[in-house]
């Protein structure tokens, strides 16, 4: 049977667990999850994944990402993004930090694009909690479509404490 190594997948309802959970071989994941619920089962671990896009349209994609933050011990690179247009987005729900620094954030992943950042407080906490654990991280873009909120966006963004020593943050 052929190995799948690369998926773009949309849930939108809560039947989509056993699929994704089949995955596990998976290299690259584009994700966009309509539902709050951990679209697979728990216990499923992504061992190859290094490449995650995750859409942000919906209210709990940041407990969707501590999972699978948790469940991907070598992702490199992480793409935060919206996929749909912005009245559509769920405003985002607070979030559970993890207990455990994920494997990921302390041993591989170099690379955070964070498409549509806002700069709301739990957007910011969660970009916080991601440069202060990401030891590996070479790099951290945020690209913002408010640009009158832009400077102040960015000076809290330069402020947030980097684990990192060679992480630059860039902007857009």
């Amino acid at each position: 049977m052929p190995e799948v190594t690369e998926a773009n997948i949309q849930v939108i309802c809560d039947q989509s667990e056993n699929f994704i959970g089949s995955l596990t071989s998976i290299r690259h994941l584009s994700l966009c999850c309509l539902s709050s619920e951990t679209p697979y089962p728990s216990g499923t671990t992504f061992p190859y994944l290094e490449h995650l896009e995750l859409c942000t349209c919906s209210a709990g994609w940041a407990n969707l990402l501590v999972c699978l933050l948790k469940d991907s011990p070598r992702l490199q690179y992480l793409k935060l993004k919206s996929q749909h247009p912005a009245h559509y987005n769920d405003p985002m729900l607070l979030w559970k930090e993890p207990t455990v620094v994920p494997e990921c954030l302390t041993m591989h992943l170099e690379i955070m694009e964070w498409r549509q950042y806002e700069g709301t407080e739990p957007e910011r906490n969660l970009a916080a909690y991601i440069l202060a654990n990401a030891t590996c991280l070479k790099m951290a873009t945020f690209l913002t479509r408010c640009r009158n909120k832009h400077h102040r966006m960015l000076r809290k963004l330069k402020k947030l404490k980097r684990i990192s020593q060679t992480c630059q943050l860039l902007f857009d």
